[in-house]
Order: C-alpha cells, then sequence, then structure tokens
C-alpha cells in the first residue's frame, strides 16, 4: 500500500450530524426508528472546521484532543465521588467530547441548536439565554422565555435523582450539576420542552423531552472553533447510567440501542441509526458483552492482542486497567492501551519493520504526537496485521487504520497511542473503529461489530 495514498484515507471522527429520519415501523403511532445523516466538519464542504490546517496539524489536534480524553475517562470513572440528594453542588465529574454534533431544533416555536454527541455521557443539556456564566457561541443561546412548551422539573419528579440531579437549595425545583476534570461545569434548572429532529422527508417533533437548561456554564468547546466561531450549543448524552439519557427517555423509539458505521475519507457520510434501524448482519459478525455497572460508558472484556497471528506476551490483567475493560469510545479519535501493554506491542511492530526492511524507529520526539514513529516516508510496505481479541468476538484492526503518513513532516506513525498513567485505561478509539459496523444493543449489554465499506 502507498503511503502516499494513505493520506487520503483518514479516519473520521469529528462529524455533523444533520438529521434524517426513517421510519420503518411503527408501536401505537410511536416510530421505532431513527437514523441521522453524519458529515464530517473536515469535510470540504464543512463551513464549520478551520480550512487552514494541514493534515498533520489535524492529526496533532486530533492527538492531543484523544489524550486529553483519555484523561478525563480514567478520572471519571475512578472518581468516589457521588451527588447526594439536596446536595446538587456535590461534585459528580464526567468527560464530555464534542467529537460528534447534531442539528437540531429546541421548543416551540422551534429554536436552532447544535448539540455534541457524546457515548460517554448521559445528560443532555443546553446553554440558555440568561445564562450567569456563558461560553461563545455562533448562534443565539435556546430561549427558555420565547417557548411556550417549556417547563421546569418538580422535585418530586422520578426522574429528578442522583446521580446528577437533585432539588434545588430552596427545594422548588429540580436542579442538574456537572463537574468536568479539566475544571470545566454546567448547572442550571432541569425542565422539559419539544426536541423536534428535521430532514428533507420531514420532520419528528418529541414533546416532553427532559434536558439540563444551562444557566452557568464554565464549558470550553473552543479548542476547534476559536471564540466566536463555536457552533455547539450543549451536550447530547448517549450514555446508560441514568433515566434522563436520551436513549432511555425516548426509549419507545430508541429500543435503548443504536448503530454507526465511521467512514474512512473526510468527504464521506454516515447514518447513526437507533431503534428498529439500528441493524447488523453478514457472516462475520462478532458479538461482546457490554459489562455491566453503573459507568455511563462502554467497556468490553479484552483477553488478548495479536500482531500477524501470533499473540503477545501482555498479562491479561493489563486490559483490565482500572478494573474497567476497554472503553469503545467514539468521543475518543485515536486508541490507548495502558503503558507496560503498549510497551510489548511497539516492540513487536518494532521488531516487524526492522525484520522486513531494516527501519529503526524515531528515538526524538515525533512532531505528530504519536508514540511511534518513523522517518521518511516509504513509497510502498506491508502493514503487519493486529488483532484484538475480545471476550467471544475477534476484531482486527484494518490496516490503513493502524498507520499514517504525515508528508509536511517526513513522518509515519502508529496511530495507536500509550496511556502511560499508572491507573490508565485501554480505549478503542474512532480511528480503529472506521469500516466497521458497531451496535450498541443496551438493553441486550451486547456489542456487536462487522467489517463494512462505510
Amino acid at each position: 500500500m502507498s503511503l502516499r495514498n494513505m493520506s487520503k484515507i483518514i479516519p473520521v471522527f469529528f462529524f455533523v450530524l444533520m438529521v434524517f429520519l426513517m421510519f420503518p415501523a411503527t408501536m401505537g403511532g410511536v416510530a421505532q426508528g431513527l437514523s441521522i445523516k453524519m458529515f464530517t466538519i473536515l469535510s470540504p464542504n464543512s463551513s464549520i472546521f478551520p480550512k487552514n490546517l494541514t493534515l498533520s496539524e489535524k492529526h496533532q489536534k486530533l492527538t492531543e484532543i484523544s489524550k486529553a480524553r483519555a484523561l478525563d475517562l480514567i478520572m471519571t470513572t475512578n472518581s468516589s465521588e457521588t451527588l447526594v440528594p439536596n446536595a446538587i453542588s456535590s461534585p459528580v465529574k464526567h468527560a464530555y467530547s464534542d467529537f460528534y454534533y447534531i442539528e437540531m431544533y429546541v421548543g416551540t416555536p422551534p429554536q436552532k441548536t447544535n448539540l455534541a454527541l457524546d457515548t460517554g455521557s448521559t445528560l443532555t443539556w443546553v446553554q440558555c439565554e440568561g445564562c450567569k456564566s456563558c461560553f461563545e457561541l455562533s448562534m443565539p443561546n435556546f430561549s427558555i422565555r420565547r417557548s411556550t412548551t417549556s417547563r421546569p422539573m418538580p422535585d418530586d419528579h422520578p426522574l429528578c435523582v442522583p446521580p446528577n440531579l437533585g432539588p434545588g437549595t430552596k427545594g422548588q425545583n429540580c436542579v442538574y450539576g456537572l463537574f468536568y476534570y479539566d475544571r470545566s461545569s454546567t448547572y442550571g434548572p432541569f425542565g422539559f420542552d419539544t426536541f423536534t429532529f428535521l430532514s428533507e422527508q420531514g420532520q419528528l417533533a418529541i414533546p416532553n423531552v427532559a434536558f439540563g437548561w444551562g444557566l452557568f456554564n464554565k464549558v470550553n468547546f473552543n479548542d476547534y472553533f476559536h471564540g466566536h466561531d463555536n457552533p455547539i450549543g450543549g451536550i447530547l448524552g448517549l450514555g446508560r447510567g441514568h433515566p434522563t439519557g436520551i436513549l432511555q427517555q425516548l426509549n419507545q423509539i430508541t429500543l435503548r440501542r443504536f448503530s454507526y458505521c465511521l467512514p474512512p475519507q473526510f468527504e464521506a457520510q454516515s447514518l447513526l441509526h437507533f431503534g428498529e434501524d439500528a441493524q447488523i448482519g453478514g457472516p462475520s459478525v462478532g458479538s461482546t458483552p457490554i459489562l455491566g455497572g453503573p459507568d455511563d460508558y462502554y467497556f468490553t472484556k479484552l483477553d488478548a492482542i495479536s500482531l500477524n497471528g501470533q499473540r503477545l506476551q501482555i498479562d491479561p490483567s493489563l486490559f483490565m486497567a482500572g478494573g474497567k475493560g476497554m472503553a469503545v469510545d467514539s468521543g475518543s479519535p485515536y486508541s490507548h492501551i495502558v503503558a507496560e501493554a503498549f510497551k510489548v506491542l511497539k516492540q513487536a511492530v518494532v521488531d516487524y519493520f526492522h525484520n522486513m526492511y531494516g527501519w529503526q524507529p524515531m528515538t526524538q520526539k515525533s512532531k505528530t504526537g504519536f508514540d511511534l514513529c518513523y522517518q521518511n516516508i516509504p513509497t510502498v510496505f506491508t502493514s503487519p496485521s493486529v488483532t484484538l481479541h475480545f471476550e467471544g468476538a475477534d476484531f482486527v484492526l484494518h490496516k490503513p487504520t493502524l498507520f499514517q503518513a504525515f508528508e509536511h513532516h517526513n513522518e509515519f506513525c502508529m496511530t495507536i497511542l500509550s496511556m502511560d498513567q499508572s491507573d490508565g485505561l485501554n480505549i478503542l478509539g474512532a480511528a480503529q473503529q472506521v469500516n466497521y459496523r458497531f451496535l450498541f444493543d443496551v438493553a441486550a449489554l451486547r456489542l456487536s461489530f462487522s467489517p463494512e465499506n462505510c
């Protein structure tokens, strides 16, 4: 494979999600399927992501974001802090990601907003007009006052439960509080309003969706969008840890399942499916349990890693670092492996390339931020095959997702990162999910995947 041609085969992790609804089945008049069209904001057609970034700069940004995201996940899953009733200020800390976002409308009449789609958190919230602490936004904040269908959630509502939610200090209505490990935070009232998803084929207006009215927000969505250009007004949580999560609230539509297939090219499109629309099939489907527990994240049990069919000598306990397993996280651009296991994989790759081509890895720090890089870009090479052995299923990493050429720096690098923290986690990031269909069946606690030309 030519590495120079590989520069056109870039993993997609940053998506604008435009809503495209398809309803193949209904039950009692309620749609059982929902499909959302996904566009990458790295696409040449996107008006959002900066146009002047080189390929290397894009990957460097995404590498930095991967490392920050991984650290957040460690801090979040290792936290013992909980939100107790009548004490909304007690911090429950989460990691958020703004890699994907949906364009949608809230309220009556509908007001446009973009919400980051996050599989690593459950709570949905929107920055509101009148916020006391606000982040910059390229569109108007959601106005509760202008919506005729907005109403607060009373503090005795069955959804107003820990963690994250509880009675306000005066006890009259429900409030929420989220505290992130990068010192970001958001809190305010919790209420209901209509969420409207639009497409060329029609629209779906869902009344009485519960979400946070963000009035005190110290959240930075501007790392990508530079201040007033930020288009993201909040977060839509796809996690599984709280009854206010969209999967749970809209369970008649979502059936608590969703699927996606990430395409490899910037200009490509894909769909995020819910409910009956979320299907997977074919002879190569693998399935592994989603590990139980109250976590928002989707953890799986990784047993081993192979290179070219040979299992590497890695202590299996390293794959359960933090007691959690491997997180399948669309919010992390690149995969992470804990340092001790990464050293074994890295050495196996180094030995492979040395034996095949006599190459030696770079000893100086790479300008791309990756942990294993080679100076000079070969015109042709054969990549080793890497397989992740999950409980009950093998996941073969597609070779184009393992290495990336960076012509600007005259380097090519393995796009898996080392997790250096002693209490680190293993993460299957979006880059290595490319050209696989994933089905998250939360109701059955099963994660299925199958190779697909996305």
